[in-house]
């Protein structure tokens, strides 16, 4: 139901938040998109999101489906090594063929140029030159959502900066209506400056899911400071206009997650940044609510070299993920308390809102892990026995190369296609060379923590299936 703007209730939010939203409709811009119609046309006019295909169970679906009759001929001709059969059981193969792998992330880099200057003082983003236009990231778009049964895949478009490119990202032809029209999810990484109100509106319009904004701290200055500059009002506005669209339009999307990279500056102050952003999301924990997890971060440890003096030490690692982070739990429950849900009907911060460490295995635990981490290398304990999700999702950098994954693009390793030559699955059939030999530690230890968790989860349910098999049990072929 759409809100008149004369009678927007905002009681459902905190009421401090409620007077800086007041403060920021009653601005010219907001007024003129009300007074114009613009708010009116979205409200009517709006996109429904696109679906965000399964991403376990498109790896291991396509995994059964292509191996099970062999593994069982295996298993029947007397194999029964549990490791044998799981390896079978998770192989790609080394041709595709007329195969088109069903796909469930694509990461589009659209630009290195960003609005900050000087940058981030933790950006280790290279320049890169960009040569693919709209045409081009539209024909890609096409190709991985030609299988996708309307559902998938889930396409995050990044940068630099990506809303430089204005209308082409977020205009009626731009590139989240275009994915979202043939049934992908879509989320934009934004520093949020550029989001005025008639941008929070075309996002909305356009079918936006999510978007993934940077806020590093609640400290004005130390967030001055990481932003290279950047007061993190700039930041706040773009989030808050959002919020406005949303309430004006009746919209329950896009969702806000926020970016908190970590550094030994802000470790200690990350319960306070929780508080802060819970001070401005709307009052609700409820599983069922859409913005249950609206505004809450997750947590990016710093990467790359150039960023070895702002890297937490083995100490402060082991720091933050025992007593701060029992803090931030602290503060998870007391605020679901706070809203009457009984302890029984609390959630804990889980997924993309618990901490690096505990969203998956690594091997040797916190101390382990701890000391891997103080060199930057946060996945190399969590590898998996073989990259299973490589032949699901492909990530692209601003001058058309396409990698497996986007810690290779972010590292410029192995590229295995490029836009201009071939297509989206001509790079994808490309990237089976060598698989057997991924993951590495030289080559994966920065793995993305989704990209751990989908190949660890897809090969336990491979490691179940076999189980299965050899206890002469139906296994199950579904996530």
């Amino acid at each position: 139901m759409t809100a008149a703007p004369d009678r927007l209730a905002l009681d459902h939010y905190p009421s401090l938040h409620q007077a800086e939203l007041r403060q920021l409709l009653a601005s010219p811009a907001w007024q003129e998109a009300i007074a114009d119609g613009t708010v009116a046309t979205v409200a009517q006019t709006k996109r429904q999101p696109g679906h965000t295909r399964d991403f376990i169970g498109t790896v291991f679906d396509q995994l059964v489906a292509l191996n099970e009759d062999r593994v069982r001929a295996l298993a029947a001709a007397g194999t029964r090594d549990p490791m044998v059969l799981r390896r079978a059981l998770g192989r790609w193969p080394q041709e595709l063929g007329q195969l088109r792998p069903k796909t469930s992330f694509l990461g589009l880099n659209l630009t290195a140029d960003c609005n900050f200057s000087p940058r981030c003082v933790y950006c280790n983003q290279p320049h890169v030159e960009a040569t693919v236009g709209l045409d081009g990231w539209q024909q890609i778009i096409d190709e991985v959502t030609a299988n996708n049964d309307r559902v998938g895949p889930y396409i995050y478009l990044t940068g630099g900066e990506p809303l430089l490119l204005g209308e082409q990202v977020w205009g009626e032809d731009g590139l989240i209506a275009y994915a979202t029209q043939r049934g992908a999810a879509v989320n934009v990484n934004t520093n949020a400056t550029l989001i005025t109100p008639a941008v929070a509106l075309a996002l909305v319009r356009a079918g936006l899911t999510r978007l993934h904004i940077s806020v590093d701290t609640a400290d004005a200055g130390l967030q001055r400071f990481l932003l290279g500059g950047t007061e993190i009002e700039a930041v706040l506005t773009g989030v808050y206009n959002v919020q406005l669209a949303r309430e004006l339009t009746g919209a329950t999307w896009p969702e806000i997650h926020t970016n908190c990279v970590l550094t030994r500056r802000n470790l200690e102050l990350f319960p306070d940044l929780v508080r802060f952003l819970l001070q401005r999301k709307k009052l609700t924990a409820a599983r069922e609510d859409p913005f249950r997890h609206d505004l809450l971060p997750h947590i990016i440890p710093v990467g790359g070299r150039s960023n070895d003096a702002l890297r937490p030490t083995v100490a402060e690692f082991e720091r933050f993920y025992g007593p701060v982070w029992d803090e931030v739990c602290r503060i998870w429950d007391d605020y679901q308390a706070s809203l009457g849900l009984a302890p029984e009907a609390r959630g804990v911060l889980f997924g993309y809102f618990s901490n690096p460490f505990l969203r998956v295995e690594h091997r040797g635990g916190l101390t382990a892990y701890a000391a891997t981490s103080a060199r930057g290398q946060y996945g190399a304990l969590a590898l998996p026995d073989y990259c299973y999700v490589a032949p699901t999702q492909g990530s692209y950098t601003p001058d058309g190369l396409q990698f497996r994954c986007g810690s290779h693009a972010i590292r410029r390793l192995e590229p295995v296609g490029q836009a201009s030559d071939g297509g989206f699955f001509a790079g994808v059939a490309a990237g089976l060379a060598g698989l057997d030999r991924l993951p590495d530690t030289e080559r994966c230890h920065g793995c993305a923590l989704a990209t751990l968790y989908i190949n660890q989860a897809v090969e336990k349910k491979l490691t179940e299936w076999v189980t299965a098999l050899l206890g002469e049990a139906t296994p199950a072929v579904s996530a």
